[in-house]
């Protein structure tokens, strides 16, 4: 779109953008692009429909993740729906117990829908911003299409969703017992927390135990007895996966907003 926001201004955003992720859903956003147009002009709508699309691949890619996921556990699809619905799938008695995860999931997406109906009938602003941000969107969709070097992007998204992939499979080499997942195990753990983020803001709470619920029940068929005592140890795992990468997100994304005032307070 001929605006080219340097390097360091560009990461400073993407930073800010997670850590305001975490406090609002989909803040990181409108702060990245409110952040392009305060360090290098790039207009507010312009640079969120472009962020917007970069969200659309995204989705395109966890869908190609799941997908995976999805063919190679086929075998254990049966066990794995249950175990989402409360069910401890590794037990001979198996007993339904409430499908929180589902409900949850089918409660907040209901919640949401009535209060975008609400909005959009009621409130005239808001349709106007809407249809505005549809506009924006369709920008930003069309420049994946239109920019010179489209393959190359395509090409570094997918070398980004390697590395986002292979940064959670590492960490379970750091330990021997979930150093025997299978790569089966690991991709249905990284969909599992992902879902955990959003379910819960942050995945705060929900990521640990989604993904030692399936560690539980990968190393289960590796002949690692479901107890409590190893449950609890999953679900730590879990919580020292998220609280790593949270805590390096804050420090960062804080580092790059003192680093975007100090910006702004020299040009001043």
């Amino acid at each position: 779109m001929g605006f080219e926001p340097s390097l360091k201004n560009s990461y400073n955003a993407i930073m800010i953008g997670y850590v305001a992720n975490m406090v609002v859903p989909r803040m990181g956003e409108a702060s990245r692009a409110a952040v392009l147009k305060g360090t290098d002009g790039v207009p507010f709508d312009k640079g969120f429909g472009t962020i917007v699309a970069e969200r659309v691949i995204d989705v395109l890619c966890l869908a190609i993740v799941a997908g995976i996921a999805v063919l190679i556990n086929f075998d254990n699809m049966d066990d794995l729906l249950k175990l989402a619905e409360g069910i401890d799938s590794t037990s001979e008695t198996a007993t339904p117990s409430t499908p929180w995860i589902k409900y949850t999931i089918f409660g907040l997406f209901g919640l949401g829908l009535l209060g975008f109906m609400f909005l959009y009938f009621k409130r005239p602003n808001f349709k106007q911003k809407f249809w505005g941000f549809v506009s924006g969107f369709v920008d930003g969709i069309k420049t994946i299409f239109t920019m010179k070097d489209r393959w190359g992007y395509l090409f570094h998204t997918l070398i980004i969703w390697t590395c986002y992939v292979l940064m959670f499979w590492i960490t379970f080499y750091a330990w021997d017992e979930t150093s025997l997942m299978t790569a089966d195990g690991i991709l249905s753990a990284f969909i599992a927390g992902t879902i955990g983020f959003i379910i819960v803001q942050g995945g705060i709470g929900t990521y640990p135990i989604m993904v030692g619920a399936v560690l539980t029940f990968f190393l289960a068929q590796q002949g690692l007895e479901a107890t409590p005592e190893r449950v609890s140890s999953h679900i730590g795992f879990g919580a020292l996966v998220w609280a790593t990468q949270t805590l390096l997100i804050v420090f960062l994304g804080l580092l790059s907003l003192a680093m975007v005032q100090k910006g702004k307070n020299k040009v001043a």
